[in-house]
């Protein structure tokens, strides 16, 4: 069940069908790497994600958040992300690509990987033309400016893909850890 920004009424459905109280996104905002994947009192699992949004002039991480609880998956967030996207469209189009709540979850993050593996060679490639010209140029005060803006723009996006992927590992190795995938998934 999939939250995208919901409203005060959806939030009282979730409570009345699922009795599931969503997070708020205080709950889930920026919180310490060691505390994004728990089991709660209920015992339902809860993560906290960061996921990556790679527009042109935009790349940002969205964070997520995750419930597993009666073997059903909860996602929380506030904008509609490219990765959920994708899922969607190949669940669609591939009957029996997805089979229960944890492969719905595992493929939300292969999915992710994939996407910030793309936007990684973007910034490689980006950053081989700045190269390039750094190399090939003699630069005037206002090009090596340019240059610079260049630089610090693809290492923010290349910061943010490398957290992502750090936060992708810590989640499935949280998984393992607590046996909590088939041996298919694993």
């Amino acid at each position: 069940v999939d939250f995208d920004d919901p409203s005060d009424e959806e939030r009282l459905w979730a409570k009345e069908l699922f009795d599931l109280t969503l997070p708020d996104e205080d709950d889930f905002g920026d919180i310490e790497a060691s505390a994004r994947c728990l089991e709660d009192a209920t015992g339902a699992l809860q993560i906290r994600s960061d996921f990556l949004i790679d527009k042109t002039g935009e790349s940002r991480n969205v964070p997520v958040a995750f419930v597993l609880k009666h073997n059903v998956l909860f996602s929380l967030h506030e904008e509609d992300l490219p990765v959920f996207r994708l899922l969607r469209l190949r669940a669609r189009h591939q009957p029996g690509y997805i089979e229960n709540c944890r492969d719905v979850l595992l493929d939300l993050y292969a999915t992710d990987a994939e996407y910030s593996a793309d936007a990684l060679e973007g910034v490689y490639t980006d950053l081989e033309g700045i190269g390039n010209r750094v190399l090939k140029e003699h630069l005037t005060d206002e090009a090596a400016a340019e240059v610079l803006a260049g630089i610090a723009r693809e290492e923010d996006l290349n910061g943010r893909i490398r957290r992502n992927l750090m936060d992708t590992r810590r989640v499935i190795s949280f998984l393992t850890r607590r046996r909590l995938l088939s041996p298919d998934q694993l």
